[in-house]
């Protein structure tokens, strides 16, 4: 017998977060290979990095979970089935698989995310026909940038989910790291202005020594349910003609309504309008809270070196 796969073990999964209510991540890859009756041997199979390969697949079982909405992670190192969770349980017979998690548009949101690049058009979305991250027809570097794309589009709702948990002084420092991860206020300086009596600007950055070219900076920690609308986007204009600013970047752990943005294109200031998954591949993109997990080495024939001798 082989180790199931993660989509496997999805149900088991479910099924123990549902006995045990809140359950810590370490101990849920020994319930389920007691559940599946994994053979020894099984259960010490590793993969590259050293990790046990049913660990490793226990992880992608409730990732893909998470996204489909139907476990959270309520605090740090602990899993928890939801009330979508319990009602896909009882409503689905036999396995559970990525396509049962297609019928969430948090998955398909996801799947959209971690989407292969460069699909050819017409080609049929693994969003909703099918449970394989890549296709046989895949050469070696294309899996490893489909797996790389997987992987990245879980871990953007893993930032967000966490940013979302920051106190609004937090958040506020966090925008204004990723923004200097960004370069910008290399030739200045960035600073938050939250504590003082800027109503409206939590941060500035000067983009010369100087001071003279500035950008303001809103920063908003709300739910990921809740939206930004015209209101909100007025007030920070408001913000900026006070400053007899032209220029502003307003971030948001939600999404702007059509509103909001369109206000923030006819008004006669530049405002750059950043949601949170926006505000996650940022700091994806440029290494602001996250770390490297694994790196593997690719070789390939140097001709030159045979050349030369």
């Amino acid at each position: 017998m082989s180790v199931p796969t993660y989509e496997d073990m999805m149900r088991p999964v479910l099924e123990i977060l549902a006995a045990n209510g809140e359950t810590q991540f370490r101990t849920i890859p020994d319930q389920v290979a007691d559940v599946m009756h994994m053979s020894e041997a099984d259960r010490a199979q590793k993969i590259g990095s050293g990790q046990l390969v049913v660990t490793n697949r226990v992880g992608w079982a409730i990732t893909y979970l998470v996204q489909a909405g139907v476990v959270s992670r309520p605090r740090r190192g602990y899993a928890e089935i939801t009330p979508r969770g319990r009602q896909l349980l009882s409503q689905t017979a036999g396995p559970i698989s990525n396509a049962n998690l297609a019928q969430f548009d948090e998955f398909q949101e996801f799947r959209r995310r971690s989407r292969k690049p460069n699909r050819a058009q017409g080609e049929t979305d693994a969003v909703t026909t099918t449970d394989e991250v890549v296709a046989d027809a895949d050469t070696p570097k294309e899996i490893i940038d489909a797996t790389v794309a997987t992987v990245h589009g879980a871990l953007i709702s893993e930032i967000l989910e966490r940013v979302t948990q920051l106190s609004p002084k937090d958040f506020e420092s966090l925008v204004l790291k990723v923004l200097g991860a960004m370069q910008y206020g290399t030739a200045g300086h960035i600073e938050s202005t939250g504590d003082s009596a800027d109503a409206g600007i939590d941060g500035v950055i000067s983009q010369d020594p100087l001071g003279l070219d500035r950008i303001y900076v809103q920063a908003k920690r709300y739910s990921r349910d809740r939206t930004v609308g015209r209101p909100a986007m007025q007030a920070f204009v408001g913000a900026l003609q006070g400053q007899q600013a032209d220029r502003g970047v307003f971030i948001a752990t939600c999404t702007f309504t059509r509103e909001a943005l369109d206000y923030a294109d006819r008004v006669g200031v530049r405002i750059i309008p950043i949601n949170g998954i926006e505000l996650a591949e940022l700091m994806l993109k440029h290494r602001v809270g996250v770390q490297t997990d694994y790196v593997a080495t690719l070789l390939r024939l140097d001709e030159d070196f045979y050349d030369s001798l």
